[in-house]
């Protein structure tokens, strides 16, 4: 039986292939794209002279499907400068939208406190999910950072079937879980109470995914040192390759 690596976040994990092991995609997620933000009160904030953070891929398309909805070009943000969490988000803005931005080289919300910080400034747009990471709201607020929150999207737990019908727990297979929602997205498709009898190794992408995992129970095999789907692949990789190299 071939080991299997369960990834188990909203988008499918980058094309790697870990010899020895079949990486399989079943998303417990789903996005919705919902709004509530009229274009004048963009407007009012856009007034403000702050920097447009976007902080996902689906905050773009989030973007993108309001400007539709209200007819709008995406020259309505002609004049502000945006930056991005991560590459990908970079290149999707680019894409979708042709909006250039910015993007720390530490590319997690940490980062781009510090970089915010560094630059002096103290106003941010933020485009995101209906709700952003407390720790990073939290951290805003620490930096003396102004924002004023432009939810464009929201994340639901949902029930897969396929992981369901597919899923072996088995101490050779790797369960990788990219936030804290993923967590109850898990414990409902496999119909379990707590991840505490889990055999599965449970690879986590960050520190408050590892605590939601831990606060079900669950033990964490590998943290990613980085918040960032490559590198928890590059760290997985390397793991599996020196634990085949031990044996």
């Amino acid at each position: 039986m071939i080991p299997v690596i369960y990834h188990t976040g909203l988008t499918p994990p980058p094309p790697y292939h870990i010899a020895g092991y079949e990486v399989c995609h079943f998303s417990v997620l789903q996005v919705e794209y919902e709004y509530s933000n009229a274009p004048q009160d963009i407007i009012d904030i856009l007034l403000m002279d702050p920097i447009v953070l976007m902080m996902s891929k689906n905050a773009v398309i989030g973007l993108h499907k309001w400007l539709l909805h209200f007819s709008l070009e995406s020259d309505f943000f002609a004049d502000a400068d945006f930056w991005t969490v991560g590459e990908r988000t970079h290149e999707c803005l680019k894409k979708i939208l042709g909006i250039e931005s910015f993007y720390p080289d530490e590319m997690t919300g940490k980062g781009v406190i510090l970089a915010l910080q560094k630059q002096n400034y103290s106003n941010i747009l933020l485009i995101s999910g209906q709700k952003p990471r407390q720790e990073f709201i939290e951290g805003l607020s620490s930096a003396g950072i102004n924002f004023f929150h432009f939810p464009v999207y929201k994340i639901y737990v949902s029930e897969s079937n396929q992981l369901s019908a597919h899923f072996t727990d088995h101490e050779s297979n790797y369960l990788i879980i990219t936030s804290p929602s993923a967590v109850g997205g898990v414990l409902r498709s496999l119909s379990l109470l707590d991840l505490s009898r889990q055999k599965s190794r449970i690879i986590s992408i960050g520190p408050t995914t590892s605590a939601a995992i831990r606060q079900s129970g669950g033990d964490v095999f590998l943290e990613s040192e980085v918040q960032n789907i490559n590198s928890l692949y590059d760290s997985l990789e390397k793991l599996i390759a020196e634990s085949s190299h031990a044996c």
